[in-house]
């Protein structure tokens, strides 16, 4: 019953043709592969992209923090996990390059599919860029290497370098805190928006960063909450919206808890305190 529920035909390819599967963009893109399609190498996460407004489907542990760490990079704009590359281009490939490429259950090319194809914004626009993720990049089967060679050619003929990223790409205290912070992200709807001068706190907040106070972050909350006539955990709640929206930047990868660190760790721009005047 497992191998049925986990194998591929035609039909089941077909069937996600049919379902948009790999197609879309935003809230509307569909992963060709989603949590229930296949076993998962690890625990399965199904998280609520900030950016992208839809349940994303990393298949382990490992794509889990990858996602953390680019949803948390400003300059990503998007990323589409589980995408399909063009199975009969890869096909053509791996052909050219002597190598098996898979095949479904009826002997048809089976549809490989990227990790994360990421859109980063750029000064002179959009950049896509495919990344794979590998725990260990050096202890990759013969046949493990066959299939990144033939992903490799596939993104270089559309002129795109494939990324290979293993766990050096994250770390556990940035995984923590980003985790933390990303809930923040979009405050439109906290019961504190319609009774509380969320600018006026926000003017608050920057103002300390740029006077690069000692006073930890959870004092500043507690000494704004006074001024403000609300509560230092709205206070906190509203700096942790600027730390997600890259209008505050903290080193992520602090092993200290953020409402411990100074004031004076976090940064600001000018462009965010003329967003926020």
């Amino acid at each position: 019953m497992t191998r049925l529920r986990y194998s591929f035909d035609e039909a089941r390819v077909q069937r996600f043709i049919a379902e948009g599967r790999g197609a879309g963009m935003g809230a509307s893109y569909l992963p060709w592969l989603q949590i229930q399609d296949v076993p998962s190498s690890g625990r399965s996460h199904r998280p609520f992209g900030v950016k992208s407004k839809r349940v994303h489907h990393l298949l382990s542990d490992g794509e889990w923090k990858c996602f953390l760490k680019l949803e948390a990079d400003t300059q990503v704009e998007e990323i589409r996990e589980q995408f399909p590359m063009d199975r009969f281009e890869t096909f053509r490939l791996a052909q050219k390059l002597g190598l098996r490429h898979p095949r479904t259950l009826d002997g048809t090319p089976y549809v490989m599919t990227l990790d994360f194809l990421v859109t980063i914004r750029m000064p002179g626009g959009q950049r896509l860029v495919p990344y794979t993720f590998k725990y260990d990049p050096e202890t990759l089967s013969p046949r493990e290497q066959e299939l990144m060679d033939i992903t490799r050619a596939f993104w270089h003929s559309h002129a795109m370098e494939l990324q290979l990223i293993d766990q050096g790409f994250f770390d556990e205290p940035f995984n923590l805190n980003y985790d933390s912070v990303r809930g923040y992200y979009d405050i439109s709807q906290f019961a504190f928006i319609e009774v509380v001068d969320v600018s006026g706190l926000v003017q608050g907040l920057l103002q300390e960063v740029l006077a690069q106070s000692e006073a930890s972050l959870a004092k500043s909350c507690r000494m704004l909450a006074g001024s403000f006539h609300t509560t230092p955990n709205v206070v906190y709640q509203i700096a942790m919206h600027l730390v997600a929206r890259g209008s505050l930047r903290v080193d992520l990868s602090s092993p200290v808890g953020l409402e411990l660190l100074p004031m004076h760790a976090y940064a600001t721009t000018p462009a965010a305190l003329e967003h926020w005047a």
